[in-house]
């Protein structure tokens, strides 16, 4: 836990502006100034960064593939478990949106890349860098939609599916790959400006973790037990299983599982606000999940060991 405590500060900090809002900037500024310079410089330049000087072979493939059959399962067991919640009336349709929002899709470069940073050292971020981007954004972009939408207002307003090939970190991604493929390694200088650039995302994305979060009621609290269980135990053993078969072992196998066992990505809050879910059901989850995550993956490696 030790080695957790910087990144307990810096999402502490971000907590505390909520509050006390210095220098009269807006948790709602902040936020759009904090998703705007780390989507478009911060997050690309550790991309590069990571993937071009990132020692992973036959990883590149294993961890992502890993990732869309943990999520895939974890998707279908949320979204059963809370389709029957809301026929029997315990919830409405934009609480069990968010609900499987929260359960199915977890914040791998946002908050299980520093605590794998901080567990296992900056050698192995790769991996939950790669499970987030190969894996994980896909399917926000693409089922995650989806489900807001059915579960929500039904219209989307405009073309989220479009905005992924938007982005510059996945176009980030699609260069460092194409690199690796050729062999080619930008000069020292590049690297050295990229891994400058690129870790300060770290701090950023912490904090924009911490802004967002929120517990509305401790009905909400009650509401968000089940998304837990199944984001910060289920996941990760079903990772575990998965990842045997495909070829995963040792400290690379068990920093996926962690991975998958990551708490909310922070881009569902825009899209239960933009499909009019119960956003704050799900901050409430999102803030206890990563509340969890951090008390949890000291030992999860031990726990999976033992139960694998």
């Amino acid at each position: 836990m030790a080695d957790l405590i910087p990144m307990i500060l810096v999402l502490s900090v971000g907590a505390l502006w909520q509050h006390i809002e210095p220098g009269g900037l807006s948790t709602q500024q902040l936020r759009k100034a904090l998703s705007a310079l780390v989507v478009n410089l911060m997050a690309p330049a550790l991309i590069l960064y990571i993937m071009l000087t990132s020692p992973l072979k036959e990883e590149l493939y294993q961890v992502p593939l890993t990732g869309i059959m943990t999520i895939s399962l974890t998707l279908a067991i949320s979204f059963a478990l809370f389709s029957i919640m809301l026929r029997y009336a315990h919830i409405n349709r934009a609480q069990a949106g968010a609900l499987i929002l929260a359960a199915s899709f977890g914040n791998g470069m946002g908050i299980a890349m520093p605590t794998i940073q901080g567990l296992y050292g900056e050698q192995m971020a790769s991996i939950p860098l790669i499970y987030d981007l190969l894996a994980t954004v896909p399917f926000v972009w693409i089922i995650a939609v989806l489900i807001a939408a059915h579960f929500g207002t039904r219209v989307a307003g405009g073309h989220l599916g479009r905005e992924l090939l938007l982005m510059p970190p996945v176009w980030a991604i699609v260069i460092a790959l194409a690199l690796r493929y050729f062999q080619w390694v930008p000069p020292d200088s590049i690297i050295t400006a990229l891994k400058m650039m690129g870790l300060t995302a770290i701090p950023l994305l912490l904090l924009m973790v911490g802004v967002n979060f929120k517990i509305t009621s401790w009905h909400y609290v009650l509401l968000a037990i089940p998304a837990l269980i199944i984001k910060l135990l289920i996941s990760p053993v079903i990772a575990m299983g998965a990842s045997t078969p495909i070829g995963l072992v040792g400290d690379t196998q068990i920093i996926t599982a962690i991975t998958a066992a990551s708490p909310a990505v922070i881009v569902g809050i825009a899209l239960a606000e933009r499909f009019k879910l119960d956003s704050a059901l799900f901050c409430t989850a999102l803030t206890l999940g990563t509340i969890g995550y951090i008390a949890l993956a000291p030992n999860l490696s031990a726990m999976l060991i033992a139960f694998t």
